[in-house]
């Protein structure tokens, strides 16, 4: 499970990055969901081949399961779930810049971290 602050772009665009990596299921979540998916996250996935358009910003209480793997992409929901023993990515958040060049920054990132764990989970 990916998680960031508003489920609108970074665990949104991880969780899209993994189902193309990996056969190991995934979620996204947030700890204080927004309305909405983010249009810069819904646009750059669309310019790499990913589709965000039905994807809706969920609760992380109405999705997490005891034996998932939480993988923090934000520092602000790393912070607010302590208990957690999962991964955590400092990546920032490119809505706040609302450009498409941080949405693109934030897209090769998220691939690379994603691309590099999806064979070592496959593998343990």
């Amino acid at each position: 499970m990916f998680v960031c602050t508003r489920n609108s772009a970074r665990s949104q665009l991880a969780t899209a990055l993994w189902r193309t990596a990996s056969d190991i299921p995934a979620v996204s979540a947030g700890t204080h969901p927004a309305e909405h998916v983010a249009p810069g996250a819904v646009d750059v996935a669309r310019r790499h081949g990913l589709d965000l358009g039905g994807s809706k910003p969920r609760l992380i209480d109405h999705v997490a399961g005891d034996e998932d793997l939480v993988i923090t992409v934000c520092d602000n929901a790393h912070e607010e779930l302590p208990g957690l023993h999962g991964i955590h990515w400092s990546i920032p958040d490119p809505v706040r810049l609302d450009s498409e060049e941080a949405f693109e920054d934030v897209f090769a990132d998220i691939s690379r971290r994603v691309h590099d764990l999806a064979p070592r989970l496959r593998a343990a």
